[in-house]
């Protein structure tokens, strides 16, 4: 009877500890691709383009709480449908949300963040931006933030900024389809990314 209670107990505790362990790991997986700097004042606001208005959403509160030195705010995003591009849905967005269409600039000509980061970054050259608060998605914010500074280079400084608000929750992301699939897909994008680079 001892030592099948041993054993009984054994498995249980071995059990736990591989659940547990699962659970951490996954935890970890999951914030390896977010990253989010200390905010700090920046020329302008940069945002990207994606499947949730909560992008939007924040760089317009950061736009009104005087993130934006220059007071632009930059909505990036190519082609959707017809005339439409993802950056003239999101500038009727911020319109709509209280900014002034002068202060909106547009990269409407990019269909992936590399291109996102090369457009965006003529923009800066055009006007002489030298900082940018980038915003969008807290799962794709690390992969965003390393592609960005890399197509910026040392010449312009880059804050991640993810936006608050989002669908996406980190914590027990393994559980829920939805978050999981965007995991897998931003390291697939990931692992595209440190094979081919930008």
């Amino acid at each position: 009877m001892c030592r099948c209670f041993k054993v009984s107990l054994f498995l249980c505790v071995s059990a736990v500890l591989v659940f547990l362990g699962h659970s951490l790991l996954f935890a970890h997986v999951g914030r390896y691709i977010y990253e989010k700097d200390v905010l700090k004042p920046a020329d302008v606001i940069v945002v990207l383009a994606g499947k949730e208005n909560k992008r939007v959403e924040y760089g317009v509160k950061l736009f009104k709480e005087d993130w934006a030195r220059k007071d632009r705010i930059i909505m990036s995003g190519g082609p959707l449908v017809w005339k439409y591009t993802a950056a003239d849905l999101m500038k009727l967005q911020a319109e709509s949300l209280g900014i002034p269409r002068k202060n909106i600039l547009l990269e409407d000509r990019s269909m992936t963040t590399t291109q996102e980061a090369e457009y965006t970054r003529e923009i800066l050259h055009k006007y002489g931006y030298r900082s940018v608060i980038l915003v969008t998605s807290p799962y794709e914010s690390k992969r965003a933030a390393v592609i960005f500074r890399k197509v910026m280079g040392d010449g312009v400084r880059v804050i991640c900024a993810p936006a608050e608000n989002s669908w996406f929750r980190f914590g027990g992301w393994w559980k829920r389809p939805r978050e999981r699939d965007a995991v897998l897909q931003e390291y697939a994008k990931f692992i595209r990314f440190w094979i081919f680079g930008t």
